[in-house]
């Protein structure tokens, strides 16, 4: 029965999403960049739980975090050189995921109060941005 106890455990300590400073703390840019989408889709969904719960203090940091963490990943493609025309299959990943994040914010700002849905109106515009660059790049014209 013990042992059972601590293969539990074990399997939800070693499955624990990491923290953004963890992501920060990757020293390969390119793979800092992938985790730091997969954060943001990770504060995206906690957000909506917060939402949910009408934990609006919660709310904020996750969309806070989920900002960070987008801007964090287009800093750290930029940091390994990565451009999205030349190695768009470094992009195609990040960029779906990206997309996925757009529609699942623009769902949560649906389902929001009237007077809470201009607070997603920013974050929304910086994620679009990201993700237009990282769109237009993979699919952008050859020069």
């Amino acid at each position: 029965m013990t042992t059972l106890l601590w293969s539990v455990l074990f399997f939800f300590a070693a499955n624990a999403a990491p923290t953004l400073d963890q992501v920060r703390a990757d020293g390969n840019p390119e793979h800092r960049a992938k985790a730091a989408v997969e954060y943001a889709a990770l504060a995206e969904r906690a957000a909506e739980l917060a939402n949910e719960n009408g934990d609006d203090t919660r709310l904020a940091a996750d969309i806070k975090s989920m900002v960070a963490a987008m801007e964090l990943a287009r800093d750290s493609f930029t940091a390994a050189g990565k451009t999205p025309y030349r190695q768009p299959g470094s992009f195609k990943s990040v960029e779906l995921q990206s997309h996925q994040i757009l529609h699942r914010l623009t769902d949560l700002q649906n389902k929001m109060d009237l007077d809470q849905k201009a607070t997603l109106d920013e974050p929304i515009m910086k994620i679009q941005e990201i993700h237009d660059t990282w769109f237009d790049g993979i699919m952008g014209k050859k020069k």
